[in-house]
């Protein structure tokens, strides 16, 4: 029986209290008559009827596909939405039914298929009654989605160059593309499950890798809705299912049947990396098809009469290309970690795959007549202006539009602009994104001139340019501004464009990360910028040396260690040290080789005395100099290195240079293997030479590595800065080597899968602290290829020597970390003896919880908070008083009084916190684990050792000890360490640096 549609609604929602989910436009006076009838068909569809179903957020969703009967719908209903206003009262009045049946406990309601708004559907879940059976049953929900026979609407009326809409038709006959499509989509439900099944039979491996692929778009945000990119489970097995038809030259297939599901995964992903749909679109099995190009892809299927992608938009095409070229990047990269960047880390946090991430309230925009702009709409009008603005400065523009959600079988349909808004993420350029002048057209270009002046307004003005040219152009000056180039384009197009004046949802977390580092004039300003007085500083003095007269020998080389050198240290060293303690700049010199250096290794230690004296006298009466002084290092052991001569120069810099001789490394190896004499112990000797290969050979190849890397990779050096200061404020000063996290930030550059290399501060801090957090460092080496030299053996020969410590280091009591990289094949040189396994854990941690805040808060990240310690989990806090002790005191006991302390020219370097620290390290670091910021010492914590715990007395423990009451069963003779004698000796020893020692 026909009812008319304001009856049919009103009839459901009096008697069953079902709000019919029309579509809109929908007008209560239309005319449509609605009818009900028995489905001709009902089945289970989707996924899991082909058993590739995932699980997502513990559930497993359960598609079942009704069949309406032909005779509801006449030929013409597929114009002007009758089609869906019909279906819409079909779904309803099977809601009603449900709800009638009393053996159903299931809860009802409404939701879109996919986010298209054409297409309701019925959303039932058990209903919860607190039973262990209804716990499990909960982890199931079915959709109950409609379809209809393939041949109640005529193919040719419903292509997609068809126009099925009358008020569209009115304005221009332009194809209303999506709408067709959708209603083709529910016409083809059959069809595509026999194609799906068919090549499940064709092919044994299709099932695997449809599942692989379905894994691999989940870790990537990526589904069937347009929310997450229009490109879902079933369009990667419709895709896979085509190419093994066709797709190739003369209409032979991509995909052969025997491939193994890997090599159909990897080919579909070749597929979508290399092929452009948007620019040279696929029609498969229709070739006289005549269609014209749009900005969305298209992958014609002609057998069924359906584009496959069209929940596509054009931003979401690219980033599926996008993820497809990082993942083929990923499986060609030897050393990645292919299982792990494809199916296993989670490519979708927005703050760490984009560089630039904000968000665009829905609103009504300032020269459009529209009365409101949906969230589609609007991510398409995003999308156009800023990839127009932003030019090459950005690579890929990403509108992400808020999903659709479920709502009561009783309640109305949510009006599209309920929803928060759109949020767009940037991939940036480096090597543009920080351009500050954009050149337009030439002013004999009238029609381009003139989209230039509209578009930039009071921007654009018209500029002659050195090479002569009169070009249209826009100036970014943001010169002592807080706000970058990228900033001030996004806040321009907002205003301008969509009328947002108040944008203090739209800045994002960008730039909020560069004003974290120390000496960073404005994020606008070159990352390298501090280091530039340093770098003059030192290439001026190696001139000055050079030209010496007066020295025993030639200089051979002279050469950077030290982080100051390679861009690399929180501090750069010149201006703005007032706060803090200005570091030494650590440099190598090496002479020509002569047979009259002494073979001894003590007399070489002597001359290099000799020869840094004389250095200092010959260049004393240069004028770049300012002073230069002897350093000899107090040391128990005689063959370390002892002496080094600190050069201050007339800027304010003071170097340390020391003598590098080749000779050394032999002479200390001979001594080892027992072929010279030497009253030193072995264990001392091997110290030795392995202190020697990591000052005098494998850091100054790492700081030339890491230098050229970072100019290379300009976010480098902010990168590595950035993470040393996240060490430093967790209090891992001294446990964390600089090389070593030089070398993780390096990773993020040159390995960087599943992602392409970062294009901002932001993800690339952000993805260092994921992949620290998720490194398993006890079975996984870190093996880096800064130039792609390593070969397959050499990285073979690596995991063994890796093997090998695990063997014979099982506890990692000395090598809890190994990296390696092709100018440091051993793997331990940055990681030996430091960091403790304890430390190495808590450093996993910290990367952990950190990783949780920027998951949680999103765009309400404060950056400032992942930088804020924990105090509370160490035994011992020791509060320094914050007082100005970067300079030498005159003391009122004339026995303690320093000579010269007013003009003495190393005073910068006098840093008294450091200096007890180092004390405490020499005194107690046997019994107490201390922790510290190195650039900034307001605390010093400390864990107790446990080894410190009970134990039986005996002679010569060398801690103080005090005895512990003997318990039933236990042990006579117990002492444990003296804690309160031990602090009292540390505040003593502090004196009134310190405020207040704290034990927990």
């Amino acid at each position: 029986m026909y009812i008319k549609a304001p009856e049919a609604w009103k009839a459901l929602k009096e008697s069953d209290n079902i709000d019919v989910p029309f579509p809109k436009p929908f007008a209560l006076g239309s005319k449509l008559q609605l009818a009900y009838s028995k489905p001709t068909d009902i089945s289970i569809a989707g996924s899991y009827a082909r058993k590739t179903a995932l699980l997502r957020d513990g559930n497993v969703t359960i598609d079942l596909a009704v069949t309406m009967p032909s005779h509801l719908f006449q030929v013409k209903d597929y114009r002007d939405h009758r089609y869906f206003h019909k279906r819409a009262y079909y779904l309803a009045c099977i809601a009603a039914g449900i709800q009638k049946a009393p053996a159903l406990t299931l809860d009802l309601s409404f939701a879109f298929q996919d986010d298209n708004m054409l297409q309701p559907i019925i959303v039932a879940q058990p209903r919860l009654d607190g039973s262990e059976t209804s716990r499990i049953r909960s982890s199931w929900k079915i959709r109950i989605i409609l379809a209809i026979r393939d041949d109640v609407f005529p193919l040719e009326k419903i292509l997609p160059t068809r126009n099925c809409i009358r008020d569209t038709a009115a304005e221009g006959d332009h194809p209303t593309l999506r709408y067709n499509a959708t209603l083709r989509s529910e016409c083809c439900s059959a069809l595509y499950v026999k194609l799906l099944h068919q090549s499940t039979v064709r092919s044994n491996a299709f099932q695997d890798a449809c599942m692989l692929g379905a894994i691999w778009l989940r870790q990537r945000g990526l589904g069937a809705s347009i929310s997450a990119g229009g490109f879902g489970q079933f369009e990667w097995a419709t895709l896979i299912s085509i190419l093994m038809r066709d797709g190739g030259r003369a209409g032979r297939p991509i995909l052969s049947n025997g491939y193994s599901s890997y090599q159909l995964f990897k080919a579909t992903l070749q597929f979508l990396s290399s092929t452009d749909l948007i620019a040279s679109p696929i029609f498969i099995q229709s070739p006289s098809f005549k269609f014209a190009p749009t900005k969305n892809p298209m992958l014609f299927d002609g057998s069924r009469g359906m584009n496959v992608l069209y929940k596509m938009s054009s931003w979401s095409y690219q980033i599926l290309r996008n993820e497809a070229r990082n993942s083929l990047k990923g499986l060609n990269d030897p050393l990645a970690d292919h299982f792990r960047i494809l199916f296993i880390n989670k490519v979708d946090e927005p703050l760490k795959r984009f560089d630039h991430y904000f968000r665009v309230p829905t609103h009504k925009p300032a020269t459009e007549t529209s009365p409101t702009t949906f969230a589609p709409d609007l991510a398409e009008m995003l999308c156009e202006k800023f990839c127009y603005g932003l030019g090459s400065r950005a690579t890929l523009v990403y509108p992400q539009i808020s999903g659709t959600s479920i709502w009561p079988v009783d309640s109305p349909v949510p009006h599209p602009d309920d929803s928060p808004g759109t949020s767009v993420g940037l991939l940036l350029d480096p090597e543009h994104c920080r351009r500050t002048v954009d050149r337009g057209p030439p002013i004999e270009d009238k029609i381009a001139c003139s989209v230039f002046q509209k578009f930039w307004g009071d921007k654009a003005e018209l500029r002659r340019f050195k090479d002569g040219t009169i070009l249209e152009s826009v100036i970014w000056d943001n010169s002592g501004s807080r706000r970058s180039v990228i900033e001030s384009i996004i806040s321009h197009i907002l205003n301008r464009h969509f009328g947002l004046i108040d944008q203090t949802s739209c800045s994002g977390n960008n730039e909020a990360f560069a004003r974290l580092l120390p000496q960073q004039r404005s994020p606008q300003s070159d990352m390298l910028e501090p280091f530039n007085a340093v770098m003059s500083s030192f290439h001026s003095l190696c001139k000055s040396i050079r030209a010496t007269e007066g020295l025993p020998l030639q200089i051979r080389q002279i050469f950077a260690v030290s982080p100051q050198l390679r861009y690399a240290s929180v501090y750069a060293p010149g201006a703005g040290q007032r706060d803090h303690p200005q570091r030494t700049v650590e440099c190598l010199i090496q002479f020509e080789g002569s047979t009259r250096w002494p073979d001894d290794l003590l007399a070489v230690q002597r001359t290099k005395i000799a020869f840094l004296l004389k250095i200092a006298d010959c260049i004393d009466k240069d004028n770049s100099v300012s002073a230069a002084r002897l350093r000899l290092e107090r040391s128990r052991r005689k063959l370390f290195e002892q002496s080094s001569l600190d050069i201050k120069t007339t800027d304010g810099i003071i170097f340390r240079l020391q003598i590098y001789h080749e000779h050394d490394l032999s002479m200390l190896e001979k001594a080892l293997n027992g072929r010279v004499p030497c009253s030193s112990p072995k264990e001392e000797i091997a110290l030795a030479i392995s202190e020697h290969k990591r000052n005098f050979i494998q850091r100054p190849a790492h700081t030339q590595a890491v230098t050229t890397l970072s100019t290379r990779f300009p976010l480098l050096s902010p990168t590595m800065r950035l993470l040393k200061r996240w060490r430093d404020s967790h209090l891992l000063s001294s446990h964390l080597a600089d090389e070593l996290l030089e070398l993780i930030a390096i990773r993020t550059f040159i390995h960087p899968y599943p992602w392409s290399p970062p294009g901002s501060l932001q993800s690339a801090f952000l993805r260092t602290l994921a992949f620290i957090a998720s490194w398993d460092w006890q079975s996984e080496p870190l093996i880096l290829d800064f130039a792609s030299q390593l070969t397959a053996q050499e990285i073979q020969s690596i995991r063994i020597r890796f093997d090998a410590w695990r063997k014979l280091d099982p506890g990692m009591n000395r090598v809890a970390m190994f990296v390696a990289s092709n100018i440091d094949k051993e793997g331990i040189t940055w990681t030996d003896r430091r960091p403790a396994k304890i430390i190495a854990s808590r450093f996993t941690s910290l990367a952990r919880a950190a990783c949780d805040v920027v998951r949680k808060e999103g765009l309400d990240l404060k950056p400032e908070a992942l930088f804020v310690p924990t105090l509370g989990e160490y035994d011992i806090l020791i509060h320094m008083k914050q007082e100005d002790y970067h300079s030498k005191k005159k003391s009122s006991f004339k026995n303690l009084q320093v000579d010269d302390v007013e003009g003495d020219p190393f005073d910068a370097m006098f840093d008294p916190k450091k200096l007890f620290f180092d004390e405490l390290q020499e005194l107690y670091g046997d019994d107490i684990v201390f922790f510290y910021n190195e650039s900034a010492i307001t605390v010093i914590a400390g864990l107790w050792n446990p080894q410190t715990g009970p134990r039986k007395w005996k002679v010569g423990l060398n801690y103080s000890t005090m005895p512990v009451a003997k318990e039933d069963g236990g042990e006579e003779d117990q002492v444990v360490i003296n804690k309160a004698a031990v602090l009292h000796d540390i505040a003593r020893l502090g004196g009134d640096m310190i405020a207040k020692v704290e034990q927990r």
